[in-house]
């Protein structure tokens, strides 16, 4: 048979991880409630969004004067 303080150490752990558990569970809830309205007032960039930036732009290689590939 079990003695009183085992099953109190029983209750506790039982308890203390119920409370722990609670706790990650509800930061949790509220972090991804926060990135939803965050992503959701940030500007979006798609395939119509034009984009002004000098590293944006391709510079196409000069590749007539190419050197020969030696082996």
């Amino acid at each position: 048979m079990n003695s009183p303080k085992e099953n109190i150490t029983k209750l506790t752990l039982a308890l203390t991880k119920a409370i722990v558990m609670s706790v990650v569970f509800v930061v949790g809830v509220i972090i991804g409630i926060y990135n939803i309205l965050v992503k959701g007032t940030e500007h979006k960039v798609n395939a119509n969004t034009r984009i002004e930036s000098d590293q944006s732009k391709i510079v196409p290689k000069n590749t007539i004067n190419r050197e020969k590939f030696e082996r």
